[in-house]
């Protein structure tokens, strides 16, 4: 026992000698000379935010499809119609002589579904297959790109189909549309341009709630899942003596690309002075919006109220701050993860003036706009662009990079080298609340700085 007391006593001893030990934290003070010391500074300014749609945006999509309606009180009705092309996927089919279409159906995976509310996901639509006037190419890139006049208002439907949103769409098609096809000369059946050229594409839609009734759904595929099947009977004739047979045709839907397009009666609801609560959409819909113009204007004031109009300012961290409140029933499934600041750009693939996220979002470290429902807000950093606000003239500023709206992103990582990247959510229709200009928690811009001495 006298052993075991000497031990104790000898830790004791020695965690007194080492609690005793004293740190000096003025050591290295004073080995930066005070002209190079560069003080930090923090601001914070409201932001004036409007809301405003984000027509038009770019549709063509390789990896989704989608069409549904949604009706809601707050944003009227939004319709959504998917249009590709469709192929053979082989060459050089030959169904010998006299063939015989007994049925033909267009099938594909449903991927997922998106309901203003959870009791929606079970409603009945009306699913339409229509042919088209023309096909995708390098003018189709919006999501308004296609109108009523582009395509067949006669359903090519054998009748009428009715989709439940379940995890797969069937929808039985006419004989006639499947015996055209069959009329392929061998030159359209062996060059996939030509084919196109003559037979087009399909758009899908759905039928709509009627006024005055709110709910609905979108549905979306994946891009590449959809098929068109063509079941044949015919005479083989490459010998001599051969009995008829069945056999059945696949044709994909969509050729590289396909067009998601969308219509919004929320338009209407666009306004410079949205309150004290904001009303936002996905996809093309209305979204909080920040003009360069006054942007510029509220930076310039607070600069000239510091006496800064004329210094040298360096921005350490420029961050958009949405604060929200968490609904009654604390359901936010319908809120999109991520909000970030998007702009405009020119880009040549598409020879047009198409959405991406603000550059700043490929900087490591820097917030990306993920909900955070702890404090209530959605944190947005994009520094660099803060920096050309406060450094630049207006006249400098462009109307593409500098005009923002605030848009939901989604990310994705690549499996072999881990790095993330980020896209527009272009498809996915989040409905949500943010606090407005108006609110005791208003949309902010919070500054960090420093001023160097010219």
């Amino acid at each position: 026992m006298q052993f075991r007391h000497t031990i104790v006593l000898a830790l004791a001893a020695m965690f007194m000698a080492v609690s005793c030990i004293t740190v000096d934290k003025s050591i290295g003070q004073g080995l930066i000379p005070e002209d190079q010391d560069i003080p930090v500074f923090t601001a914070e300014l409201d932001l004036p935010v409007e809301l405003k749609s984000a027509q038009p945006l770019q549709g063509l999509s390789a990896s989704e499809s989608a069409f549904g309606a949604i009706r809601t009180p707050e944003n009227g009705l939004v319709q959504f119609a998917t249009v590709a092309d469709f192929r053979p996927n082989f060459s050089g089919w030959d169904f010998g002589k006299d063939a015989v279409v007994k049925e033909v159906y267009f099938l594909a995976n449903i991927s997922q579904i998106f309901v203003p509310e959870n009791d929606q996901a079970g409603i009945p639509q009306i699913v339409t297959l229509h042919r088209t006037y023309r096909n995708i190419d390098s003018t189709t890139v919006f999501n308004n790109a296609f109108t009523e006049a582009d395509y067949d208002p006669e359903p090519v439907n054998m009748s009428e189909t009715v989709y439940f949103g379940g995890d797969s769409l069937k929808v039985i098609l006419k004989n006639s549309f499947a015996e055209e096809i069959l009329t392929a000369t061998q030159q359209e059946r062996d060059t996939l341009d030509l084919f196109l050229k003559r037979f087009k594409g399909l758009l899908i839609k759905t039928s709509v709630p009627e006024e005055g009734i709110y709910g609905g759904r979108e549905n979306i595929i994946n891009f590449g899942s959809g098929t068109i099947y063509i079941s044949v009977n015919f005479q083989p004739t490459w010998a001599e003596g051969l009995v008829r047979k069945d056999t059945l045709f696949a044709l994909t839907y969509g050729n590289q690309k396909c067009l998601n397009l969308s219509i919004y009666e929320s338009g209407e609801m666009q306004t410079k002075d949205p309150g004290a609560v904001m009303e936002f959409e996905g996809a093309a819909g209305n979204k909080p919006y920040i003009s360069k113009t006054a942007l510029k204007g509220v930076i310039d004031e607070w600069l000239k109220a510091e006496g800064l109009e004329d210094k040298n300012l360096i921005i350490a961290k420029g961050s958009l701050v949405f604060p929200f409140e968490i609904p009654e029933n604390l359901d936010m499934t319908k809120y999109p993860p991520t909000l970030y600041p998007c702009n405009r750009e020119f880009d040549t693939t598409y020879n047009a003036n198409v959405f991406y996220p603000a550059l700043d979002v490929n900087v490591s470290g820097y917030s990306v706009g993920n909900m955070n429902r702890s404090l209530k807000e959605y944190r947005m950093d994009i520094p660099s662009i803060i920096q050309d606000f406060v450094s630049k003239d207006l006249s400098q500023l462009d109307d593409l990079t500098h005009n923002l709206w605030i848009m939901p992103i989604t990310s994705s990582t690549d499996s072999y080298y881990g790095t993330v990247s980020y896209n527009i959510d272009l498809f996915t229709y989040y409905l949500g609340k943010l606090n407005g200009p108006a609110a005791g928690r208003s949309p902010k811009l919070q500054i960090v700085y420093s001023v160097l001495e010219n």
